[in-house]
C-alpha cells in the first residue's frame, strides 16, 4: 500500500484539528448556559463541595497544595468521569491550536491520529515528514510522549505535547504496528505544511478516471474540491474518485459542501438532548454528474462518514474499502473566559436514511484491502477494476 500523506484532524478548523476526529464542530456563540433553577442548586452543591476540599486541603494537609493543579486535576477528573473520549477540558495553549490549525501549518511530527479507546493511534504520516522518516506508519499506537503515558488523557492533549517549536525533538514510545514491545523514537519536530487536496486524472481501460484525495475537512475543504473536480472535468474525466481514507473529519459545513460538489439533497440531521434537530442540506448546483466511486478505511471518520453517508444513502456514490471509524457525535466549542475552553458532545448525526454510524461505523458497498507489504494500492485498483466493467 502507498503511503497516503495525510493531516493531523483534532482542534476545531473550524474538527478535529481536534481531530479529527471530529464529526462537526460548532463553536457555542452563546456563552451563558441556560439551566432550571434545580440544576442551577444541584451545579452550585457540586461547586461548593469542590470548594471546600481544596479550603481543607490547604488549611490542614500536611504540605503546601497547588491550587490551580488541584482545581484543573477535578475539571479532567469530572469530564473523564462521563466516559466521553470527545468531550473534554482544553487550556488555552491547545484552543490556539485552533487558529494554528486555520493557518494550514504547524511544527510536529507530520503524523494524524485518532484516539480509540485508550488507544493513540496513528493513521497516516506526511511524505517528507519527521514521522516518515523515523519509520513510523498508520496502524502505530503512541503510548507514551516524553516519558509520559496517553493512555488517559485527551488526544488534544497527547498532541500539544508532541507538536512544539522547530528544531526541538519529542521522545515517543510506540508500540509498532500495535502490538509487541514499546520502542522508543525521537523525533526533531519540523514545519509541517497541511495540503487540502491532490488530484490526478488516471487512466483504466479506455476510461478518464479524476481522482481526488480530501486530506482533511478544514475551511478550503469544499472550495478546493470543487475546484478540483470542475478541472478534471474540463479534462475530460468519465468517472470520479473520491479518496476520503485516513481523512479524520473537519468541520461540519465543509461535509456539507463536499457532498454538493457531487449531489443535492438532505446530508445529515443532528439531534441531542439540548440541540433540537437540524436538518442539514446540499442545496446549491453540484460540479458534476459524473459516476462516482468513494474510497474508505478504518481512519476515515466524522466528516468523512457524513458524506459518505449521504452519498450512499442517495445512491450516488459506489463506496469501496473498509467499515469507517464510527465516529457519529457532533461537538461544540464553549469559551471558558480564561482563555481555555470546553469541548463537549452535544448532539449525534444520522445519515440522510436515519442510520446511526457512532461506534459501528459504515459498511462498504464492496470490501477491499490494502496490502501494507506491497507497493500498490490494492483499494484503488479495485475501484478501477468496477469503473471498467462498469463503463
Amino acid at each position: 500500500m502507498r503511503t497516503l500523506r495525510t493531516v493531523i484532524v483534532v482542534l476545531l478548523v473550524a474538527l478535529g484539528f481536534l481531530g479529527g476526529y471530529i464529526a462537526g464542530w460548532y463553536l457555542h456563540g452563546e456563552n451563558v448556559v441556560r439551566l432550571s433553577p434545580q440544576q442551577r442548586t444541584t451545579a452550585e452543591q457540586a461547586g461548593r463541595l469542590q470548594q471546600r476540599i481544596i479550603e481543607e486541603l490547604q488549611g490542614r494537609y500536611y504540605k503546601p497544595v497547588d491550587v490551580g493543579r488541584l482545581s484543573l486535576a477535578g475539571v479532567r477528573g469530572l469530564l473523564r468521569s462521563l466516559k466521553d473520549p470527545y468531550t473534554v477540558y482544553l487550556t488555552p495553549r491547545e484552543v490556539r491550536q485552533f487558529e494554528e490549525k486555520e493557518r494550514g501549518v504547524y511544527y510536529g511530527i507530520g503524523a494524524s491520529l485518532q484516539k480509540k479507546g485508550r488507544r493513540l493511534i496513528i493513521t497516516g504520516v506526511f511524505a517528507g515528514s519527521p514521522a516518515q522518516k523515523a519509520g513510523l506508519r498508520a496502524g502505530d499506537v503512541i503510548v507514551t510522549v516524553d516519558g509520559k503515558p496517553t493512555a488517559d488523557e485527551a488526544i488534544e492533549a497527547s498532541i500539544a505535547r508532541i507538536k512544539g517549536e522547530e528544531g526541538t525533538t519529542v521522545r515517543l514510545g510506540v508500540k509498532v504496528g500495535g502490538r509487541g514491545p514499546v520502542r522508543t523514537f525521537t523525533l526533531r519536530r519540523a514545519r509541517i505544511e497541511i495540503p487540502e487536496t491532490e488530484d490526478r486524472l488516471l487512466r483504466a481501460g479506455g476510461v478518464k478516471v479524476g481522482y481526488v484525495q480530501l486530506y482533511e475537512f478544514g475551511g478550503f475543504a469544499a472550495r478546493d474540491l470543487r475546484r478540483d473536480v470542475a478541472a478534471l472535468q474540463r479534462r475530460g474525466a468519465q468517472w470520479f474518485v473520491l479518496d476520503l481514507r485516513y481523512n479524520g473529519g473537519g468541520l461540519l459545513d465543509q461535509a456539507v459542501d463536499v457532498t454538493n460538489v457531487f449531489t443535492r439533497g438532505l446530508v445529515t440531521t443532528t439531534e441531542g438532548l439540548h440541540s433540537p434537530r437540524q436538518e442539514l442540506e446540499a442545496t446549491g448546483d453540484p460540479v458534476t454528474d459524473r459516476p462516482l466511486v468513494v474510497l474508505v478505511n478504518q481512519y476515515s471518520a466524522s466528516a468523512s462518514e457524513i458524506v459518505t453517508g449521504a452519498l450512499q444513502d442517495h445512491g450516488r456514490a459506489v463506496v469501496i474499502g473498509t467499515r469507517t471509524f464510527g465516529k457519529g457525535l457532533v461537538q461544540s466549542i464553549v469559551p471558558l473566559g480564561n482563555g481555555a475552553a470546553l469541548k463537549l458532545t452535544t448532539a449525534v448525526y444520522r445519515t440522510p436514511d436515519g442510520r446511526d454510524i457512532n461506534g459501528k461505523g459504515i459498511a462498504p458497498d464492496i470490501v477491499a484491502r490494502d496490502d501494507p507489504a506491497t507497493a500498490r494500492d490494492e483499494v484503488l485498483q479495485r475501484a478501477l477494476r468496477y469503473i471498467v466493467a462498469h463503463k
